[in-house]
């Protein structure tokens, strides 16, 4: 990873011109939803290659393939969250929705938490948790994205008893989320019932898929901030994977391209390798390989650095998505 101590980063405001950031910003339904295809394309294709085979390396394999497209999803319930992903507002709601929902996500709580991480990104109010990896147990925990996992069902039950983490704090994003959450809901429901009359079916349609891509999620989540500077600093608080993998990229809707994100929140994610030509030399922190990151982490367990060079986690900042929930008053 390549971490400069002596970059000089510009005003973020003084790096594009009002012409080149309306050029920028411009959302497209018809790209997202040609690129939606796409991908929907691809998985048909793989879970009908592994009925079609029948044997259990196809399944796996399958599985595996269908997994990318629908750990894609949370990409695509990022963008919704930010209303890049459509051209309206209904249409990032309704985009968000369905993502989130399949992977048993609440689009309207993720939407809310995402905001408020944007908001304090790296200080004593981001919701994100913070802490260090130091043992190989711990790695394991994180790259199978438990606790993310039952921390928003958690939250997203609650909300039906009137029950909300610190950063939901207007009674439209509570109604946002009840509502989210009998979708959600519902859609586990007809999943269940589904499951009981055709088991081996939904397994490869959708259980085995969902559940890989929750694994393959946090492989490309975790390089967001892990060994970024804990500041508000947008130049040097966030790390970019500049990864060789275009099909990764291109599954992915350019969420390798964090830094330039977080830096201009309201681009679309097909534009952000555009801004990443202007930006990329005044990024504190970077990395060129997804697999080059996670080799670093495990050698820092392993060698017994992560430890050693442990970081304190700042007082009340939060180490865990089990956030104490409180009643709406």
């Amino acid at each position: 990873m390549t971490l400069s101590q002596e970059n000089v980063q510009p005003d973020r405001n003084d790096v594009f011109s009002s012409a080149e950031l309306r050029d920028l910003t411009r959302r497209s339904s018809g790209l997202a939803l040609g690129r939606a295809t796409v991908h929907a394309l691809l998985y048909a294709i793989t879970v009908a290659g592994a009925f079609a085979v029948d044997t259990w390396w196809a399944y796996a394999v399958g599985w595996t393939l269908a997994a990318f497209v629908v750990a894609s999803l949370h990409n695509v319930l990022h963008c919704a969250a930010h209303g890049t992903f459509m051209s309206t507002h209904r249409g990032n709601r309704i985009a968000g929705q369905l993502s989130g929902t399949v992977l048993l996500m609440n689009s309207a709580l993720y939407r809310v938490f995402h905001m408020h991480h944007h908001r304090n990104t790296h200080t004593v109010d981001d919701p994100e948790p913070d802490g260090s990896i130091t043992t190989l147990g711990q790695y394991v925990l994180a790259m199978l994205n438990i606790e993310y996992f039952l921390g928003f069902l958690r939250m997203s039950a609650a909300s039906v008893q009137h029950r909300y983490p610190y950063f939901v704090t207007t009674e439209r994003a509570r109604s946002a989320i009840r509502r989210d959450t009998w979708i959600l809901l519902t859609w586990i429901l007809a999943v269940t019932v589904l499951t009981v009359l055709w088991p081996l079916v939904m397994l490869t349609l959708y259980i085995a898929p969902a559940c890989i891509a929750w694994v393959i999620n946090n492989f490309a989540i975790m390089p967001e901030h892990y060994y970024a500077e804990r500041s508000d600093n947008p130049w040097r608080n966030t790390n970019s994977v500049y990864t060789r993998s275009k099909w990764f990229g291109f599954l992915n809707w350019n969420t390798n391209y964090h830094a330039e994100h977080h830096l201009y929140p309201g681009i679309p994610a097909w534009n952000l390798h555009e801004v990443s030509k202007r930006v990329r030399h005044h990024l504190a922190c970077t990395e060129t390989s997804y697999f080059r990151f996670h080799a670093r982490v495990l050698s820092d367990i392993v060698s017994g650095r992560a430890k050693a060079e442990e970081v304190e986690v700042e007082e009340g900042r939060t180490t865990t998505f089990y956030y104490p929930l409180r009643k709406a008053e």
